[in-house]
């Protein structure tokens, strides 16, 4: 199960600091490489100290920082930006020490599309991310190995890394890859091939990178070939950055750690934090809950967002512009579908109808699509580079991306969340809690701990600001903590609520109006069913300022908000979309913003 020595690199070594455990092929005295030496000279390549590793040295570095650094979870900056960054890191330049220290209950995705606009404003932004996730990758990982879920926060570690170089976009490159999405044979097969280094992706990784990223993947593997699991790990659609944050966090036994070696190998910028909502002890899970208005109460975060395609058909969401209101157009498929279910999702008649019912989401770059990260342009998104006349760039990456579909189908793709609608909940949510792993049949509610560098964090930022994302799913569940409504209420300064485009499952028909006070109950903890629990701050102790996409799909009600108290409403350019709402002007959501935590 240990990858060999016999691809392009060479089995690492993982060592123990202050212990004896290895991982690797020999258990002895001399350390491996991931490059054949002779004493202290790397054959054809940079000398490295004999009785150091990259993975001894990034160990050292980890366990020191954590002991020394005041914000732990950081990165070591070192980075210049390109395009937008680099012209933002001219203008803060100028702005010396003026740019705004932001704390961000952000979506694991929704948020991700804004973030390095994000940058143009300010990167002292410490982004809290839920660690409830229970589909996709992340799944299978904590199936079979347990701990809290790291794929919404290595999606946005990977967001935040540093792209100035050939070879900090080709470790960006490797981190962002997913195996085949489909086919359980061919996925296993080429992850055996990226852990024994015996893969392309490994071109333009020199050997600290190499050697410190292999390291954590073979930990990581070393742990699924131990599990007792009796069902095997299934590496369809497996993310290597989960791969390697995993084996991180088990490594060092810390998800804080594993986030700061993240960050130091993605290099990301020391000023931006990203941090884990809660703070569990090791391998323990929690999951999420939702108690209806009608009593019902639905386990598991997919099952409320988004529950699993039923295999017989997928949905059509369209959006009344009117009313706002949701109707849904069911689409019977026939025995194929019955036969097969996800594996048709493979085909081009799939794709097809799912372009057709305009389920293809509005996102932007290779974490949905695949294929190329950014055009030679400098593009991301096709529609920026076709809006810019750049037609070559826009031809590269939708040739890449239908290669990449054709080769890997969905090799990026969550396809439950991509293509298959929703049906609205049988009542709206009333309240969202916690709830045990153990006992799977349970719905009693756990009370996890806030991540303490939440509240410090809140109690020195100049802003905070809640959105984009899943209403209940993603944003509430940092909301709910105790101390976290308090520690914000408390703070002076703007409190920016950013509402989505459109409407999901979570929210159904529910206004602006509507989601502030989600907010604000959330936040007051008003539905605990322990009375000393809850809170009784004004919706004003929390949000200052409400962001609103112009002809959004979420009805905008100016008078009841005013009701509430908020009067300062901005709405911001945005792209009409028949089916999902509107998609924001991004720079235009930024400039929105920073007329509020500057003012």
């Amino acid at each position: 199960g240990v990858a060999t020595s016999s691809g392009r690199h060479a089995t690492p070594a993982v060592s123990v600091r202050g212990g004896s455990r290895r991982v690797g092929p020999h258990n002895s005295n001399a350390l491996l490489r991931p490059w054949a030496r002779r004493g202290s000279v790397a054959l054809g390549r940079r000398a490295v100290e004999p009785n150091t590793t990259g993975a001894d040295a990034m160990v050292a570095l980890v366990t020191d920082g954590l002991k020394t650094s005041a914000r732990p979870l950081a990165g070591d900056g070192k980075r210049s930006g390109s395009g937008t960054r680099e012209a933002a890191a001219v203008q803060k330049a100028g702005d010396g020490d003026a740019e705004p220290r932001l704390v961000c209950f952000t979506g694991g995705t929704a948020f991700n599309g804004v973030v390095q606009e994000l940058m143009t404003l300010t990167s002292r932004v410490t982004h809290v991310v839920p660690v409830s996730d229970d589909g996709g990758s992340t799944a299978e990982i904590v199936r079979v190995l347990g701990g809290p879920a790291v794929g919404d926060l290595r999606s946005r570690c990977l967001r935040l890394s540093d792209e100035s170089t050939a070879e900090a976009r080709a470790v960006k490159e490797l981190l962002a890859h997913r195996l085949h999405a489909t086919d359980s044979k061919l996925a296993k097969e080429e992850w055996y091939a990226i852990q024994e280094g015996d893969h392309d992706l490994w071109d333009g990784i020199s050997e600290p990178y190499a050697d410190i990223i292999r390291s954590f993947l073979i930990y990581f593997h070393t742990q699924i070939v131990a599990s007792k699991n009796p069902v095997k790990f299934d590496f369809v659609n497996g993310s290597v950055g989960n791969f390697f944050f995993a084996g991180a966090r088990m490594f060092f036994k810390s998800m804080e750690a594993a986030i700061l070696l993240y960050s130091r190998v993605s290099r990301i910028p020391t000023e931006s934090l990203v941090v884990p909502n809660i703070v569990l002890d090791d391998n323990v899970r929690v999951a999420l809950g939702a108690k209806l208005e009608d009593g019902t109460t639905i386990r598991g975060q997919n099952e409320i967002s988004h529950p699993s395609a039923d295999p017989k058909r997928f949905e059509k969401v369209k959006v009344n512009t009117k009313t706002g209101g949701i109707v849904h157009e069911l689409v019977t498929k026939g025995g194929d579908i019955r036969r097969q279910g996800k594996a048709l999702a493979a085909s081009s008649d799939f794709w097809k109808q799912v372009w057709e019912a305009g389920q293809i989401p509005e996102v932007s770059a290779s974490e949905f699509w695949g294929g190329l990260q950014r055009s030679q342009g400098g593009f991301e998104r096709v529609r920026d580079a076709v809006a810019s006349g750049d037609f070559y760039s826009a031809g590269e990456l939708l040739k890449s991306r239908v290669d990449d579909l054709s080769v890997r189908p969905l090799a990026v793709w969550d396809i439950d969340k991509a293509t298959t609608g929703y049906d609205s909940l049988p009542s709206p949510i009333k309240r969202l809690f916690y709830l045990s792993t153990e006992d799977p049949t349970s719905v009693s509610p756990v009370y996890p701990k806030v991540n303490p560098t939440i509240l410090r964090q809140l109690d020195d930022c100049d802003g905070v600001v809640y959105g984009m994302g899943s209403l209940y799913t993603s944003i509430v569940p940092s909301l709910i903590l105790e101390g976290v409504g308090e520690a914000i209420a408390k703070r002076a300064g703007p409190k920016v609520l950013i509402l989505n485009g459109g409407q999901d499952r979570e929210t159904g028909d529910m206004s602006v109006a509507g989601v502030v006070k989600a907010v604000v109950n959330a936040l007051n903890r008003a539905e605990d069913p322990d009375p000393s629990r809850r809170c009784e701050f004004a919706v004003s102790d929390y949000i200052t300022h409400v962001v609103a996409p112009v002809d959004g799909g979420i009805p905008l009600d100016i008078e009841e908000l005013e009701a509430l108290g908020l009067k300062n409403v901005i709405q911001v350019d945005a792209r009409r979309q028949d089916i999902h709402g509107a998609e924001y002007d991004v720079p235009a959501l930024i400039d929105a913003l920073r007329q509020c935590v500057t003012r």
